[in-house]
């Protein structure tokens, strides 16, 4: 049987800030260099707790969500949808100086690979998904030379 919930303007702010963190929100645990661990939800500007476990981070990141939600709703801002809602196509327009174009279509053609297959390795490696194709070059490192 599935569950039907109350309109959202019908609910308090606390209800409605839990409707909120049922959705598939992007909860990040980073580890800290002291040893302790940071939680973020990527949509919710300053929504950061900390935790000495990973289980402690998530449970007052959950706390600090709930507690930001009331604040925002309350203050009549609007909350944004999780990423994961947002259609992803796979394509992106983008815009380069004719100078770092140039460098990295002559970055290309001396691997091999095409200036798409460069930008893609390029991209997937400074957010953190590396292949271990010879296109790994950092993104640093293409825009310095």
């Amino acid at each position: 049987m599935r569950r039907i919930e109350p309109p959202m303007e019908m609910v308090t702010s606390t209800e409605n800030a839990d409707l909120y963190l049922k959705k598939p929100y992007t909860r990040i645990l980073i580890p800290e260099t002291d040893g302790t661990f940071r939680g973020e939800i990527l949509e919710f500007p300053g929504c950061i707790a900390t935790g000495d476990t990973p289980a402690e981070a998530l449970s007052a990141l959950e706390d600090t969500a709930g507690a930001w939600l009331a604040a925002a709703l309350a203050n009549g801002q609007t909350i944004p949808a999780p990423i994961e809602a947002n259609d992803f196509s796979g394509r992106l327009a983008l815009r380069l100086p004719r100078s770092l174009h140039k460098k990295a279509a002559r970055m290309a053609e001396r691997d091999g690979v095409s200036l798409n297959q460069l930008v893609v390795a390029s991209v997937a490696e400074y957010v953190g998904e590396r292949s271990n194709s010879g296109t790994e070059r950092s993104w640093h490192k293409l825009v310095a030379e």
